[in-house]
């Protein structure tokens, strides 16, 4: 028994240090949630990685039925994958720069609308940028037949405990990522806030375009 509790207690702390590790490197999802923390306040940025993380645990269930194989095997799935990833993530992109650049009484005209979708767009949107994102079903496909295959041979509630402290370390790591962006933002001035949001918008359309254009390729590699 005491071995069991062991177990539990390695798959917590193995789980932890995992998620904070793998979620450092940010992808698309965790560059739109800095730009958001920015932008808009850390509690929005925030609720972009919640969004990040619901696609994530989402890919975890998944995994255990082998549907995400199919795109690895379908090579159109795999096109379309992304191709639509690269579409909404330059949409995303430009969107943001785009209303980065209109004049402040043009941007009053939306705050109203703004306000109304603020609770629920966050994360609505941080989903859609990581489940269309090929990219995260390919890591989780990869992880899961390293790491995550260790802990599923050790019984459903080991696997369960072991997953629940892997999107927590994530979410720890995404939550600091975003809590040192929010207190940069109240040290900078304005103007080098501006300028790194800017950077960050172009970051996320440049995204979209790299996904799409691969997605391009791949289809060319399968048709050829």
């Amino acid at each position: 028994m005491s071995n069991y509790y062991m177990l539990i207690f390695k798959a917590i702390y193995t789980g932890l240090i995992t998620g904070i590790v793998i979620a450092i490197p940010m992808g698309p999802a965790g560059i739109e949630s800095v730009r958001w923390t920015i932008s808009k306040g850390f509690r929005y940025g925030l609720m972009i990685a919640v969004g990040s993380l619901i696609a994530d645990a989402i890919d975890v269930m998944l995994i255990n039925f082998g549907l995400l194989e199919l795109i690895e095997k379908n090579k159109l799935l795999e096109v379309f994958f992304w191709m639509l990833s690269g579409v909404i993530i330059f949409y995303i992109g430009y969107k943001a720069i785009k209303n980065s650049k209109k004049k402040p009484e043009e941007n009053n005209e939306e705050n109203i609308q703004d306000k109304k979708e603020a609770k629920h767009r966050p994360i609505i949107t941080g989903f859609i940028i990581n489940f269309t994102n090929p990219m995260t079903h390919f890591f989780w496909l990869t992880l899961s037949t390293t790491v995550i295959r260790v802990w599923r041979n050790t019984g459903k509630l080991i696997y369960f405990i072991f997953a629940v402290s892997l999107l927590t370390g994530m979410f720890l790591s995404l939550f600091t990522i975003n809590f040192i962006a929010s207190k940069g933002k109240k040290v900078a001035t304005p103007k080098l806030s501006g300028n790194i949001s800017m950077l960050l918008e172009y970051g996320i359309a440049a995204f979209g375009i790299g996904f799409f254009l691969y997605g391009v390729y791949v289809l060319y590699m399968f048709i050829r």
